[in-house]
């Protein structure tokens, strides 16, 4: 057997945490397996984290880059494999190209006095086969419109989640979940195991998905089949992965954006679709997203509404983040990718606490027609029409770019109610259904608990 072992070491200082660097090592033409191994070590105050990636040959450009990307695993594996027919969950198996690759290293935290690290590439020329044959054989779709129920922010054993699709797809459906989608962080071997494709799995609907994950802030990429490059350090880079992925027909989502999110530190939010303002339970701060959302949509940057657990312990207890917790419900022309992204796109959408609701729905009528939740109304005098059920003794509340509108007691399993409304100076209207009131009147108050809220019709000025 042939094998080479290289050993690399280093340091970094504080002035550069949260930037990239690369270790430049020769792949040999018999070589058929590269292992990689990890370690660092911090000094004085503050925290030492330090993730790893790897990269085949090529030029390492920001997004022309990324077709040499062969994998990410953030800080939670010390060691990992790449070979032709497997590899470790976070990393993409295939050929081994012959030439400089590299690692490369992502320097999140480092503390006042520094951080070293140690890598260890052994090169092989054997093949590692466990879990070649693997991977999850795609079901018959299942026809089905209307509205279905999902989960829209979950990770898997492909970064740090402690369940395979396999296991997510059975909970899911032991909840009564019609959708998942997996966005493991900054990697699409997750994907690569449904066959590049979104696929039914135990009777649910597994969806492509990333999480982009930068070091101020991360945003959910839905309906691509690669990594996208998180490596920007502006929002100009920023903003040219954006418009790489939207000609791509993606679906960008702001994930909570909140203290202990991580928030959101960018300034941009206009370049997404949506924002993640219901994320895990509502306690977890979500009335910051929320009030960060309201401003989006008070400027006339009309961002949908979508909600995510961030679940990565779906086997046990998740704590904040629970699969399912909150649940996204997508009125679709079918349920597939292509039903999930267009209904999130038209927005006839709402987030309740759980799979079990409550549900609420949102339209105003004029002598226009009927306009439902995500459309626009042009009439200057509107009948606003609320829905909600399974809330009884909660409260909904009406809210517009002026404030609070309504506040009405839900006296009943099927509640119902409808008010005139001067819609002259209005730019939107949203519905929020809430579980416990400290102060019903302001629409931000961090004690108030929401168990369902509603995308926004918008008015045309």
């Amino acid at each position: 057997m042939q094998s080479k072992v290289l050993r690399f070491s280093g340091r970094v200082e504080r002035e550069q945490a949260r930037s990239y660097g690369y270790i430049p090592f020769e792949v040999p033409g018999w070589a058929r397996t590269v292992e990689v191994q990890y370690a660092y070590r911090g000094y004085g105050e503050g925290e030492c984290t330090v993730d790893i990636g790897l990269f085949e040959p090529g030029p390492l450009s920001l997004i022309e880059g990324m077709e040499r990307f062969r994998g990410w695993s953030g800080s939670n594996k010390k060691a990992f494999y790449v070979s032709e027919c497997s590899a470790t969950p976070s990393y993409i198996p295939g050929p081994l190209k012959p030439g400089v690759w590299h690692v490369v290293l992502g320097f999140y935290k480092v503390p006042a006095g520094g951080c070293e690290y140690e890598v260890i590439v052994t090169i092989t020329d054997e093949a590692r086969a466990e879990g070649c044959a693997a991977g999850v054989e795609p079901e018959k779709a299942r026809s089905k419109s209307g509205w279905v129920r999902g989960d829209f922010h979950v990770h898997s054993v492909h970064s740090d989640g402690d369940s395979t699709l396999r296991e997510i797809a059975a909970k899911a459906r032991e909840l009564g979940l019609d959708f998942v989608a997996v966005t493991d962080h900054n990697t699409h071997s997750q994907i690569a195991e449904l066959g590049y494709r979104s696929a039914f799995v135990e009777g649910v609907l597994l969806l492509r998905g990333v999480e982009v994950t930068t070091y101020k802030g991360h945003f959910n990429v839905f309906g691509v089949s690669f990594t996208p490059d998180f490596r920007f350090r502006s929002e100009s880079e920023l903003l040219r992965v954006a418009q790489h992925l939207r000609e791509r027909n993606a679906v960008l989502s702001v994930d909570h954006p909140k203290p202990l999110g991580p928030d959101w530190e960018w300034g941009a939010m206009s370049f997404a679709h949506l924002v993640e303002v219901f994320h895990a339970i509502w306690e977890f701060n979500n009335y910051v997203s929320l009030r960060k959302w309201d401003e989006q949509l008070k400027r006339g940057v009309r961002l949908g509404l979508i909600g995510g657990s961030d679940a990565h312990r779906v086997k046990g207890y998740g704590g904040v983040s629970q699969l399912g917790v909150p649940t996204t419900w997508v009125y679709v022309d079918e349920l597939s990718e292509k039903g999930l992204l267009e209904g999130l796109l038209r927005q006839r959408v709402f987030v309740s606490k759980s799979p079990e609701g409550p549900r609420a729905e949102l339209a105003v009528r004029s002598a226009e027609g009927l306009v439902r939740m995500g459309g626009s109304a042009k009439a200057s005098r509107v009948e606003v029409l609320v829905s909600v059920t399974g809330a009884a003794g909660q409260r909904a509340r009406l809210v517009s770019d002026r404030g609070v509108e309504a506040v009405w007691a839900v006296d009943q399993d099927s509640f119902a109610k409808s008010l005139e409304l001067d819609a002259r100076d209005l730019s939107f209207i949203r519905l929020d259904v809430l579980e416990e009131a400290c102060d019903a009147w302001d629409p931000y108050h961090m004690e108030n608990l929401l168990s369902a809220l509603t995308a926004p019709v918008f008015f045309e000025r």
